[in-house]
């Protein structure tokens, strides 16, 4: 059973917690503080989906876990938590959670009787001020209209649905004669209604049975039901569905914000009939209609999480005009792998080894962090796909997961792009006294696997195949600030660059030596001689 532990002076005290619970200064919480540093309504601690989640109600003085000043937290054992000046030290043994009431909906024949629909009309509606004639009614009308609307803000404000729900049911009670509550949404994944908040005024942990009747004529019908007691009904069997429905009076009222019902709120009385009135139900769908509001902000809220994160993470692997077919869904990636014509751009650090021992390690992690910026956004520029890091190395892949007119040529010209980004770089550090950095680079296209690929709980997408694995070759073979190009990738591109053959070259996994050119740099239309028309196998590198 979970606790909270004090130490006061030397003098230990343990506070079980129930399911939910409330800490601060107010006589009534759960945990009531004697802490002039300590807030009214301070935190509250909630127990939901097997762990225990505290949050803090806009304390003045906040709410600490371990030192560190929290709004929301899950609580683990040996959690020290600062509330003012008061600190407990949360206990829990493993295995073991409070238990909660088992809720089921019972397909009974009998059912309650519908006393009442909620259509705006009846006796005892909320009257003008000046119909009233009893001073007391009017203080009492005057109560709960009060309670309702400070509930009203609560539900406007938490952006926590758990706890949300929690409160809900909470302020309800001081609202509503109610012995028992209910909070019932639909799941988003199997459209089934299931238990998500519970109450019992008396804190009895009976299981709670709900009429099915009732919760169909909620959902059939879209309207707010009163239920009389069922015994009224010359129909209904008091052994049937009184003693197994544990309800005497109920209340059932629909959630539900533009045309759509997300779940439930049902209260019911265990010892007395006719407890709710037609103004309880009037407060209470007002209510609901709020909360099924504060729901779909909730959900859509947490979309927009998903979103944020699915974007993050494809911004890190795709060009951004790609990123937004895929988050739009104009674009499916392939799960696992698929055949695909792929080019694939392998390049590194030559001499990185030697260079990294001379310095330190944060100088190290700029350069390359530098390095990366310019590299990747070669590669984004000319619609490319970055696989990885790898080390001082990066491997780019152009045709998955998206084909463009000519993969190869984009491959290449990112090349290009990738040296005069380099010798950016390398004039900032000459600028600065330091070495310069040189880059060798291989590239070959030809039918590759891509996809996603990994355990089920770690996965990225990328490619393998033999084609990949010459493409290294090739840039493991090319001197500093060489650019080498397969027999392949030079026959899709030749009639865009000036290349220079040079001798095959025995790889690793190939039998016999393969062609290879050099890439000089991009043909031109005028006779002015490019930047990279010349030999570059001379150029600098780091020793």
């Amino acid at each position: 059973m979970a606790k909270l532990i004090s130490n006061i002076g030397g003098k230990y005290s343990e506070y079980a917690l129930e399911n939910q619970s409330t800490i601060g200064r107010q006589p009534s919480s759960t945990i009531p503080l004697q802490d002039p540093r300590s807030s009214g309504r301070h935190a509250l601690l909630i127990f939901d989906q097997n762990q225990w989640k505290l949050r803090d109600l806009g304390s003045s003085n906040g709410t600490f876990v371990n030192d560190q000043r929290i709004e929301t937290a899950i609580l683990k054992q040996g959690d020290q938590i600062q509330f003012g000046n008061t600190v407990f030290t949360f206990s829990t043994e493993a295995g073991q959670a409070p238990s909660q009431p088992r809720v089921t909906i019972d397909s009974e024949q009998d059912a309650p009787m519908i006393h009442e629909r909620m259509d705006g009309r009846g006796h005892d509606t909320f009257l003008p001020v000046d119909e009233i004639a009893s001073i007391d009614q009017l203080k009492q009308d005057y109560e709960k209209l009060r309670i309702a609307s400070e509930l009203n803000k609560a539900i406007g404000l938490e952006a926590d649905l758990d706890i949300l729900l929690h409160r809900i049911l909470d302020e309800l009670f001081k609202l509503l004669p109610a012995d028992r509550g209910v909070i019932l949404l639909m799941d988003q994944s199997d459209h089934q209604l299931k238990p998500r908040a519970t109450k019992h005024r008396v804190g009895s942990e009976d299981d709670i049975v709900l009429s099915n009747t009732v919760i169909s004529e909620v959902f059939g019908s879209g309207a707010a039901v009163l239920t009389s007691d069922a015994t009224l009904d010359s129909r209904f069997s008091a052994a049937k569905s009184v003693m197994a429905m544990g309800m005497r009076s109920t209340m059932c009222v629909p959630m539900i914000y533009r045309q759509q019902i997300f779940g439930i709120i049902h209260l019911d009385s265990l010892f007395a009939r006719g407890v709710f009135s037609n103004k309880d139900l009037q407060i209470l769908t007002g209510l609901a209609a709020q909360a099924g509001r504060a729901i779909d902000n909730s959900y859509k809220a947490k979309e927009i999480e998903r979103s944020a994160l699915a974007r993050r993470d494809f911004e890190r692997l795709l060009p951004p005009e790609i990123v937004e077919q895929v988050i739009s869904g104009k674009v499916q990636l392939q799960r696992g792998g698929e055949l695909r014509e792929t080019t694939v751009l392998f390049s590194d650090i030559r001499g990185f080894t030697q260079w990294s021992e001379k310095h330190q390690p944060a100088h190290i992690v700029s350069i390359l962090n530098d390095y990366f910026e310019l590299m990747v956004d070669a590669i984004h520029r000319h619609h490319g796909t970055l696989d990885k890091f790898m080390g001082d190395g990066i491997m780019a892949l152009f045709g998955a997961p998206i084909a463009h007119d000519n993969d190869p040529l984009n491959a290449v010209l990112c090349s290009l792009d990738m040296l005069k980004g380099l010798a950016t770089l390398n004039e900032k550090l000459t600028s600065l006294g330091q070495e310069e950095v040189a880059i060798g680079i291989g590239i070959n296209n030809g039918p590759i696997i891509a996809g996603y690929m990994g355990s089920s709980k770690s996965m990225e997408y990328t490619a393998i195949g033999d084609h990949v694995n010459l493409a290294a070759r090739l840039c493991g073979a090319a001197v500093p600030g060489q650019i080498l190009l397969s027999d392949r990738t030079y026959d899709a591109v030749k009639e865009h660059v000036n290349v220079k053959p040079l001798d095959p070259i025995r790889v690793k996994g190939k039998s016999e030596p393969i062609s290879i050119f050099q890439l000089i740099g991009e043909k031109r239309t005028d006779t002015t001689p490019s930047a990279w028309d010349q030999d570059t196998t001379n150029s600098s590198q780091i020793d």
